[in-house]
């Protein structure tokens, strides 16, 4: 039979065990409500210091590539002041296989003057199409080889030509997929700095931001970029843009803090850096592997947007949000635009 002393030392190893397993549920608890408390970005969130004024959108090739009523470009022109849009990215022309510019920007002149007539404030930089070899590992269709110097020069010309003879503002580069750490792009971006000088302005999309440790898995291989290249690309160039959709996210609280954590970390990693940054996102409505417009859309990612920029102890490094894309963007979208970011 236990003795008395047995029996009370068993009563205190059971209670000392009942007490301990309470301390570590209770330290899971509070663990689970931080991260829960962290993690959860509202929808909605009040959006009163979420002022940004250099907003951008991408439009559609139809502006350059064939003439259009001066009511459509004044009703453009009315909109961008409106939605507090500083740039517009009027698809211009791409490099095709053939290496040669396909020929969808002869209208460009008399849109860009038709467009100044309205609205002088707003510039209107060239988005131009570069794909690269890179993109046919992900199964998507890329001829251009930066690391050729003849092709970067042939670039470059075309480049300046938009701006000297086109007249636009600037030029914004669309270049995919850049991997982190490529130099022939990084060289692509000062001999174009160099072709086009201070005055205008050199644009970029860039990719989305990935954790160092996360990109240099071998199933990632640098597909996307960690904050040392973004700061290479930063000194180069006075725009990036991020095209922080195509993120996977199943869900909008999800895909909210994405957009969030985007913003936070590329803001701080180019915080010391002039170079105006402009968050993407998405106004598709096509569902693929990559974007759910269920989630990814354009209430979330305002919402993400605005709960850092609202949220931020110091001023974040973002001038604005660029919407991909004005053609695909609803009336819906729009008022959700002008109440998150509007005066």
């Amino acid at each position: 039979m236990l003795s008395e002393l047995d029996l009370t030392c068993q009563v205190q190893t059971y209670t000392m065990r009942r007490c301990l397993r309470g301390i570590l549920l209770l330290i899971v608890a509070v663990a689970v409500a931080g991260v829960g408390q962290w993690a959860w970005v509202p929808p909605h969130p009040d959006s009163a210091d979420c002022r940004l004024n250099h907003n951008a959108a991408w439009i559609g090739v139809e502006w350059t590539m064939q003439p259009v009523s001066r009511q459509a470009v004044q009703r453009l022109a009315s909109n961008a002041r409106m939605y507090h849009l500083r740039y517009l990215y009027p698809f211009t022309t791409y490099l095709t296989a053939e290496g040669t510019f396909n020929p969808t920007y002869d209208h460009a002149p008399t849109f860009i003057e038709a467009f100044r007539t309205f609205d002088s404030d707003t510039l209107l930089l060239a988005w131009v199409g570069i794909p690269l070899e890179s993109e046919r590992r992900l199964g998507i269709d890329g001829w251009v080889d930066l690391s050729d110097v003849k092709t970067r020069a042939h670039i470059v010309a075309f480049a300046a030509d938009l701006i000297t003879d086109a007249g636009f503002d600037g030029v914004h580069l669309d270049v995919e997929t850049v991997h982190d750490g490529d130099p022939h792009y990084l060289a692509l971006l000062e001999e174009t700095r160099a072709a086009i000088g201070d005055g205008a302005v050199l644009s970029v999309a860039s990719a989305y931001w990935l954790p160092g440790a996360v990109n240099r898995l071998p199933a990632v291989r640098g597909y996307k970029w960690n904050l040392a290249y973004y700061r290479q690309v930063a000194a180069r160039v006075d725009q990036i843009v991020t095209m922080t959709y195509d993120s996977v996210m199943p869900h909008p609280a999800l895909y909210r803090l994405w957009i969030r954590e985007q913003a936070r970390a590329i803001s701080r990693g180019l915080a010391h850096s002039n170079t105006e940054l402009l968050v993407g996102i998405s106004a598709s409505r096509e569902r693929t592997l990559t974007h759910r417009p269920y989630a990814e859309n354009v209430a979330s990612g305002l919402d993400g947007i605005c709960a850092y920029v609202g949220g931020a102890s110091s001023d974040p490094h973002i001038a604005g949000v660029a919407l991909y894309a004005a053609w695909e963007a609803t009336e819906e979208n729009w008022q959700y635009w002008a109440c998150a970011l509007g005066d």
